[in-house]
């Protein structure tokens, strides 16, 4: 049997902190202030997702509504250590209030938050995500990322309700992050990193007098649940007003590395682009915004490689010069529907 090293002692150790802190969330019932009326007869927990500043948990809860007959009702808790659950709670309501309720496009519902606990209780989405059926076959999960594209192109025509806008030097201080950082980790690649990265920045400015829109900020098939009906889409932790290609770009760039990573090539999800992208302006998206993706992509390509080198490190460098071309290319490129 091979022996715990220190390290791995320290990492389990950590692990159960981790996990006590989040079941310690479900010592009390969700908040309810949405269902005013309904008592909780019975509630059945257990802990999601153990993280150190968003630690998610689950309730089974049997409920007595105001007319006294009972249902069931699953509720997700995710609490927001540092802060920001209020933000969170008044963002899904305004969404709903902008019809993300309706039977095919919806956020969900906000139940209630719990000021105490930094709890924001909200209504389960589907179990199936996006990224699920990008890991199963891309090909076959075409027409679902159509119905995403417009799900994206409704958020997208949303009157601003109150959103702080994205800092003009967001985007030029977090890649000049990633590229130290990348650099240091990739010395062999440093001067090519340095020059992609200063393209990438001249790219998005070239297109930052665009019109801001109510963004996600974090538009990835992990944050996108569904099944044959509903598109709900979650975490809206970085929710800004930002250019529409910013969540175009992220999509894209998130679903070709990460179907790289499970099927092993870039062009697994070759296919999801010019089909998201087309639906997005069906849909009645900016075709403007459509068009200056590639930018976004870039800066795409450019997070993912900080977070699987940097961050959460993967073990090998062997995709890294296919990402690099990738992340190029798409510099290269002229509008993404050309």
């Amino acid at each position: 049997m091979t022996e715990l090293t220190e390290a791995d002692r320290a990492h389990a150790v950590r692990r159960a902190q981790r996990h006590a802190a989040a079941a310690a969330l479900l010592r009390e019932p969700p908040p309810l202030d949405a269902r005013p009326g309904h008592r909780i007869l019975a509630a059945r927990g257990d802990v999601v997702h153990a993280s150190r500043s968003r630690p998610v948990v689950r309730w089974d809860l049997d409920l007595a509504t105001p007319d006294g007959k009972r249902a069931r009702l699953s509720v997700i808790g995710k609490a927001f250590v540092a802060g920001g659950g209020e933000r969170a709670w008044w963002l899904l309501r305004e969404l709903r209030s902008a019809g993300f309720d309706d039977r095919h496009l919806q956020v969900p519902e906000p139940l209630g938050f719990d000021p105490a606990r930094q709890l924001l209780a909200q209504e389960e989405a589907p179990a199936g995500t996006l990224y699920e059926r990008l890991r199963r076959d891309p090909s076959h999960a075409l027409p679902a990322v159509g119905r995403v594209a417009g799900w994206l192109a409704r958020l997208h025509a949303v009157p601003d309700f109150g959103l702080g806008v994205l800092p003009a030097t967001f985007e030029s201080d977090k890649l000049a992050e990633y590229a130290a950082a990348l650099g240091g980790e990739l010395p062999e690649h440093a001067r090519r990193i340095d020059a992609l990265t200063a393209t990438t920045v001249r790219r998005l400015g070239e297109a930052a007098d665009v019109a801001r829109v109510v963004t996600h900020g974090d538009f990835q098939p992990k944050n996108i649940h569904l099944d044959d009906e509903r598109v709900v889409v979650i975490d809206f932790d970085r929710a800004s007003l930002a250019p529409a290609a910013r969540d175009l770009g992220h999509f894209v760039g998130q679903s070709l590395t990460m179907a790289a990573s499970v099927h092993g090539h870039l062009d697994a999800a070759g296919s999801w682009a010019r089909t998201f992208l087309r639906a997005y302006v069906s849909a009645g998206g900016d075709y403007r915004a459509a068009e200056a993706t590639p930018g976004y992509v870039a800066r795409t390509f450019a997070e993912v490689l900080y977070y699987r080198l940097v961050v959460r490190p993967v073990g090998t460098h062997a995709f890294v010069a296919d990402w690099l071309d990738a992340w190029e290319r798409h510099l290269e490129g002229g509008g993404a529907l050309s």
